[in-house]
């Protein structure tokens, strides 16, 4: 296991997952809980595809437009 996925994993540890509350085309939205502070989060898990090499173009614009609204009060930050 290389540190990319490591780090990752040890991410997702520091989460509760409590339900899918969505899925599309692209991946699931779980509601979750921070272990540390009980601070109630959505993750999303992206699919990839294991014939493709890096990141996907769709995964960067969604990185790309949540930086763009880090600064508004509706998005969660991560710590990690």
């Amino acid at each position: 296991m290389d540190n990319g996925i490591k780090t990752a994993v040890s991410a997702m540890e520091a989460f509760e997952k409590l339900e899918k509350v969505g899925e599309g085309t692209y991946g699931k939205v779980y509601r979750a809980r921070e272990k540390a502070t009980g601070l109630i989060v959505a993750l999303k898990k992206t699919r990839l595809h294991e014939d493709e090499e890096g990141v996907p173009p769709t995964t960067l614009r969604e990185i790309s437009i949540l930086r763009m609204l880090a600064r508004d009060p509706h998005i969660v930050r991560s710590n990690f």
